[in-house]
Formats: C-alpha cells, structure tokens, sequence
C-alpha cells in the first residue's frame, strides 16, 4: 500500500454533538502529519493482565496549505477581519482531508475526517532566495481529541475522488457546494 497524494483540506465549525457547519476548502493540501499519542494503562490493570496497554490520549496535527483565506482563518483561529487579538480563539472544529491510496496497482481515495481538533498558526518565514523563489506556506499545528462518544477520526475509502469529497463536504456541513 502506497499513499501518494494529499487534497482537499476542509474545516468546520463544531456544534455539540457530532454535526459540523460554516464547512471551508483551506486551499491545496501541502502537506499533512497526524500524530497519534498514548497513554500507558498498564498499572491499572489486575495481575492476571498480561502485557502492554494503550490508551488514546490526543493527536498532534501538523497542516500546510496553498491558501488560508480570512473566513478559514476565522474558523481555524478565531481572527475576523484579518486581524489577530491576543485573545483570538476558536471553538473546537472537524478537519477533513484526502489522500490517495494504491494497493496492488489499484487506486482509491481515502477520506479522513478528525472530529474534534484545535488549531493555532504554526511560526512562519519568508524570504528569498537570490535569483530563485523560495515559496513558503501557511502551516497550522493544533491537537485532535476524543469527541463526546469517545471518537476522535472517521477514516473512509472510495473509488472515486468525487465520492470521498462529497463525503468530506458532507461531514462539513457544505453540501449541495460543488
């Protein structure tokens, strides 16, 4: 199995429950690292558990995009009108991405929605080069939790790019968007 394409970067606003609204593309996906992280509940365990246990506890989001346009910045990051307060903060959002998957030269689209996360704007430079670009874009870093059901990211494959970003913009409260 082979990843080898990221797309289609949407948020969300989250209302209480597991239902999403004001759904945004944030440009193109650059790139896109999940990282899951556990607890150790071994020590909670009686004596005739044998082994390792995990637990979930949250995962770190690590997000570049082509593009963050004011409304996602808004929802992402809590700003409005372009402008960051020092007490900017946004309520918990659903992001949303796709990437495509080969297995056995077979190729589908792998939808993954994170149900709970918090993002904030990752440091960022610019410059030049000399004579060539030296492009930079926006990053976004944050958390992904446990929603209220215990669930924290819906993973689904499909056979068409359309089926996984009707899904996506299903999940983000966009449909009827094409």
């Amino acid at each position: 199995m082979a990843y080898i394409g990221l797309a289609y970067p949407i948020i969300a606003r989250k209302r209480d429950g597991p239902e999403y609204y004001d759904g945004i593309l944030t440009g193109k996906a650059v790139e896109a690292e999940i990282t899951p992280n556990y607890i150790d509940t071994s020590g909670y365990t009686d004596i005739n558990d044998l082994g390792q246990k995990k637990e979930f506890a949250y995962a770190d989001i690590k997000l570049t995009t082509s593009d963050l346009p004011d409304t996602a910045r808004a929802i992402a990051l809590g700003e409005s009108d372009g402008v960051s307060r020092d007490r900017d903060e946004s309520g918990m959002i659903g992001l949303g991405l796709m990437r495509t998957r080969i297995v056995d030269d077979r190729v589908t689209y792998e939808a993954i929605w994170l149900h709970q996360t918090k993002l904030w704007e990752a440091s960022g430079t610019s410059g030049t080069r000399g004579e060539t670009v030296d492009f930079q874009t926006p990053a976004l870093e944050g958390i992904a939790e446990p929603d209220e059901n215990g669930e924290w990211r819906t993973t689904k494959q499909f056979g068409t790019r359309n089926e996984a970003l009707s899904w996506l913009k299903e999940k983000a409260g966009m449909e009827g968007e094409t």
